[in-house]
């Protein structure tokens, strides 16, 4: 998280020649990252200073190779050149980010407990803990979202975790927060949202509504001897009576 102008110090050449004969000027060679200030210090020794111009990327590259060059000022001039390498080392500066912001899941409901409802899978550009990922419900997850199914922190793999009923909720929401282990730890969320389908798991339900105590034998046909009502908790053709 070096920011543009931070400077680098950097170990002066070494001439044995004494006076205009000795180290005179430096030179770095083009690039898009590093310029070069150069300072006086004690005993007129000239001190090579590298100074950031422009931020640095470890996702985009990782190392950067420079070449510094020394010259005496003498007739003819003579010259030493160094490679500098810069490693960039990671910061967390990459939330951990999902391929879709909100996945579909149909599930019968009569899944059993332990079924596998998804594997949610998130990337995170960072290296080492930066990028290690944790999975878990996220803040606006119900209390009986959390009853019903759970969330491996590992795998991002979600599961039943106790029996379902269409006709208690036919839709359940989901939001899944992927976190990394950085030292200051960044998130990316996703929503899952599970479609509950009806299967036929309920009888129909009779309720007899009105009767008579009696009836004469000689009795009209299609006289109304009781009226009743039929029921069925399921949807669809599964609750067609």
């Amino acid at each position: 998280l070096s920011v543009p102008g931070t400077r680098f110090p950097l170990e002066p050449a070494h001439d044995l020649d004494v006076g205009t004969n000795s180290v005179q000027t430096y030179e770095l060679l083009p690039n898009d990252y590093f310029i070069l200030d150069v300072q006086m210090r004690s005993g007129n020794v000239k001190s090579p200073v590298l100074v950031l111009q422009s931020t640095l990327d470890r996702e985009t590259e990782t190392s950067h190779i420079l070449t510094l060059i020394a010259k005496d000022g003498g007739l003819p001039v003579r010259s030493g050149m160094v490679q500098i390498s810069i490693i960039v080392n990671d910061a967390n500066d990459n939330a951990p980010v999902f391929s879709q912001s909100v996945y579909r899941v149909t599930l019968l409901e009569n899944a059993a407990t332990g079924t596998q409802v998804i594997i949610l899978n998130a990337t995170d550009l960072d290296d080492g803990p930066n990028g290690e990922i944790s999975y878990s419900f996220g803040s606006h997850t119900s209390v009986r979202v959390r009853e019903l199914f759970g969330v491996d922190s590992k795998t991002g793999e979600i599961r039943v975790k106790r029996k379902l009923d269409y006709e208690e909720n036919s839709v359940f929401e989901l939001n899944i927060q992927a976190t990394d282990g950085g030292s200051h730890a960044m998130s990316g969320h996703c929503d899952v949202l599970i479609n509950i389908i009806d299967v036929n798991d309920n009888p129909p339900e009779v309720t007899l509504t009105s009767l008579s105590t009696t009836v004469s034998e000689n009795v009209a046909s299609g006289t109304i001897v009781a009226l009743f009502a039929a029921a069925d908790k399921d949807s669809g053709a599964n609750g067609q009576v």
